[in-house]
């Protein structure tokens, strides 16, 4: 093979790792794009309810809750199956306060009777989640989620032992609309 011939063959090369690289970018974008947009996309369900200024969607699943204030928190629960609480924190000291006081005792287990709290990060929405494993001897086991939106602190607490589809239409809500 003479030279002529073998700088061709090299420009011929370099030409096809060249197109495979770009395909293979692009096709990476495409794909992060569209894992991106599935959040979008969702259809929240459920009845539209505001607590301490911020609307969620709460679906059929934990209806007939109701809502109560507190000083630096307002909480929406069902406080009679005990199956949810939705609580939305004031920015303010005392919110601040109540805050810190469930991340201590649900995350941190400080003067908490419920075994082994387990803690980790979690991506739900395209946002980062504080997420909660818990056992009650007398609830049995039940799940936190902990995250803020626009500034103002959220935490969800639900009976079972996984994070819901219901669960991440009611976070969704929350990112989605506020």
């Amino acid at each position: 093979m003479n030279k002529k011939n073998l700088v061709w063959l090299i420009v011929i090369i370099i030409v096809i790792c060249a197109i495979a690289t770009y395909l293979i970018y692009t096709s990476t974008l495409t794909s992060e794009n569209s894992s991106n947009n599935i959040d979008s996309n969702i259809e929240l369900k459920g009845d539209e309810i505001k607590i301490n200024g911020f609307t969620c969607m709460i679906p059929s699943s934990y209806t007939n809750g109701t809502l109560k204030k507190s000083q630096g928190i307002e909480t929406y629960g069902t406080y009679e199956s005990d199956s949810i609480y939705i609580t939305v924190y004031d920015n303010s000291p005392e919110g601040d306060k109540v805050y810190q006081g469930d991340i201590d005792y649900f995350a941190y287990g400080i003067a908490n009777k419920d075994n082994n709290p387990k803690k980790e990060n979690i991506t739900i929405a395209n946002h980062t989640i504080l997420y909660v494993t818990q056992h009650s001897n007398t609830r049995g086991d039940y799940r936190l989620a902990f995250f803020e939106v626009n500034g103002k602190k959220v935490l969800i607490e639900w009976l079972g032992s996984e994070v819901t589809p219901d669960i991440k239409n009611i976070i969704y809500s929350f990112y989605k609309l506020n």
